[in-house]
């Protein structure tokens, strides 16, 4: 199981790097690659085709060691970590490694997978985006929720606008949309930030969010896409016209 997860992260780790970069700017978001045909298992009719290979354009993932992209495969804590390390890392250095690469002499005496997960997470401790709530879980299967509390605070308002902050606050209200996501939910509020943001639409026509349910590679490379694509954002097709009056 280890080798087998040491393998994964070590092939994640090959990334491309822009020659020119600016400080805190999402022009550090362009495509160094082109993906053409780079993971076995991810057909053009996927529903998470041009997320996933983005995600390889973009340069924040070369799929795992066997060619593959892992479309259903479950994520760990660490896993979704380490992504969202390397994209708040590209976005204030443009490089997605040079912000965690100051923890790596830090991390040398943990124990496998530990090790290469720790630098992403302190790094985004440093930075001010997690807290210590998912220590001691970067091995654990990743939930939906706790994705959402990894990227919900990844990048400033004006890098990631609510544009979808009045439809989903009406919507969320009339409790007839994302239903399944109360105040008692973990991370509620993150997870409301991502359909605010249109980095999230739900799974359903009702938007439900599925916070318990742990997330997919294919699912995570939809949202990491949006984190840094803005023309990948969506709005939810959320008809609210009978909660006005007729006036």
């Amino acid at each position: 199981m280890h080798k087998r997860v040491l393998s994964l992260l070590l092939a994640l780790s090959l990334l491309s790097v822009p020659a020119l970069a600016a400080e805190n700017s999402t022009e550090n978001f362009t495509r160094v690659k082109t993906y053409a045909g780079q993971f076995s298992d991810l057909p053009e009719s996927d529903v998470f085709y041009e997320n996933v290979s983005a995600l390889y354009e973009y340069g924040l993932s070369v799929g795992q060691a066997d060619g593959t992209y892992g479309l259903t495969q479950h994520m760990t804590v660490g896993q979704t970590v380490i992504f969202a390390g390397r994209i708040r890392s590209l976005y204030r250095t443009g490089d997605p490694e040079a912000g965690p690469a100051a923890f790596t002499a830090a991390a040398v005496g943990l124990k496998d997978a530990q090790r290469v997960y720790a630098p992403y997470l302190w790094y985004l401790q440093s930075e001010g985006v997690l807290d210590k709530a998912l220590d001691g879980l970067l091995s654990q299967t990743a939930t939906r929720a706790q994705m959402a509390h990894v990227l919900a605070g990844l990048l400033p308002d004006e890098a990631l606008p609510a544009v979808n902050d009045s439809l989903v606050t009406q919507a969320y209200a009339s409790r007839r949309f994302i239903t399944d996501v109360t105040e008692y939910t973990p991370y509620y509020q993150d997870i409301l930030r991502l359909y605010r943001c249109g980095v999230s639409i739900g799974s359903d026509e009702t938007g439900s969010y599925l916070p318990d349910a742990p997330i997919t590679r294919g699912a995570a490379a939809a949202m990491l896409t949006r984190i840094v694509d803005g023309s990948l954002r969506l709005t939810p097709d959320w008809d609210l016209k009978d909660l006005y009056s007729a006036e």
